[in-house]
């Protein structure tokens, strides 16, 4: 079975408990301060654009099963018994003949127990008859083998909103974004049964107004928008300042959402003392409401790391999903 690789193998020095204290924001001055590094701060000329992730997606071709090393990620391969069979219950899907497409596929597990994706499709086989418990059934035993499987918790939360079950659809369908970050069609089944549950559906990217640089002779350029002062000096610092990195427990080379909680709180702490009104801006209160209620991690995961590397959510246990998914409901999509 091939692997999936990802450039973000070493994202897990997660943070959870992490024994190295982060700085506040008058100790993250004071060490730029002391610094032998030349720290130059000028204000940003025009405002930065959200990046376009739309492109970043996830597919559903992959399942992933424990290891020694934790959770193993691999892409489904069919066997040469199961593979034509696959291949004729996908024409008779196509070109809509379910009730043939369903015996193709019931045919498929039969030859290969594992492809775990077909009980998704099995799924969508009763939908489509409008046998709503049956399609649920199927939709929840396609999670149960593979939790990762983005389009059973996406069409289990579309079942659950026709039937009524609200908050059961919230729950599936934050789960189903978490696992495809980037997907638009997802986003769009999540407004609709959010609005459903009178919840707020703006979105908005994590956009911080900075850029860093460092001159052949180590001056390092710091330009940023006044309220992201702090951001900007911490992440500098992070990127830029000798062995402040490993200092920090974090080898070079990986990263740590230490980081990042370090520049988020530091950010916080200076609009604080800018006494910046943060309920007036929904992002800023977001950001403090995820601190505040032990959100911090989720945050950073779901609105940093996995837009630009979606494919990070393979490596999240359970229950870092669960959390992120209550940090949606209980946060960040909120009225």
């Amino acid at each position: 079975m091939k692997k999936i690789n990802l450039l973000f193998v070493l994202f897990f020095t997660l943070s959870n408990g992490f024994s190295q204290q982060i700085h506040s924001p008058s100790e993250i001055f004071k060490i730029i301060a002391d610094s032998k590094l030349s720290y130059e701060l000028k204000l940003l000329e025009k405002e930065i654009p959200c990046q376009d992730y739309s492109e970043k997606l996830n597919y559903h071709d992959s399942y992933r099963i424990p290891s020694d090393s934790g959770l193993e990620t691999r892409h489904f391969k069919y066997t040469e018994e199961a593979k034509p069979l696959f291949d004729k219950a996908e024409l008779f899907f196509n070109n809509h003949q379910i009730d043939s497409a369903l015996v193709y596929y019931q045919l498929t597990i039969q030859a290969d127990s594992t492809l775990s994706n077909v009980l998704t499709y099995i799924g969508q086989i009763y939908e489509k008859r409008e046998d709503r418990q049956q399609a649920i059934e199927w939709f929840k035993r396609a999670i149960q083998t593979n939790y990762i499987d983005y389009m059973a918790h996406w069409f289990l939360a579309d079942n659950y909103l026709t039937i009524n079950k609200i908050k059961e659809a919230v729950n599936e369908i934050a789960i189903a974004r978490i696992l495809n970050r980037n997907n638009p069609r997802i986003k769009k089944s999540m407004d609709k049964i959010f609005e459903q549950a009178f919840m707020n559906t703006e979105d908005w990217c994590f956009n911080p107004q900075i850029q860093l640089s460092k001159t052949p002779e180590g001056r390092i350029g710091v330009s940023c928008n006044e309220k992201w002062t702090g951001y900007a000096l911490t992440k500098a610092l992070w990127k830029f300042e000798p062995g402040y990195k490993e200092s920090m427990g974090v080898p070079e080379g990986t990263y740590s959402t230490l980081e990042d909680k370090e520049c988020l709180i530091t950010f916080l702490g200076a609009m604080e003392n800018m006494k910046v009104d943060v309920s007036k801006e929904r992002q800023l209160m977001i950001l403090k409401e995820a601190v505040e209620n032990k959100y911090l991690e989720s945050y950073i995961l779901y609105e940093i790391v996995l837009p630009e590397t979606p494919a990070v959510v393979y490596q999240l246990s359970e229950k870092t999903i669960l959390d992120i998914k209550d940090y949606i409901v209980n946060v960040r999509n909120m009225k």
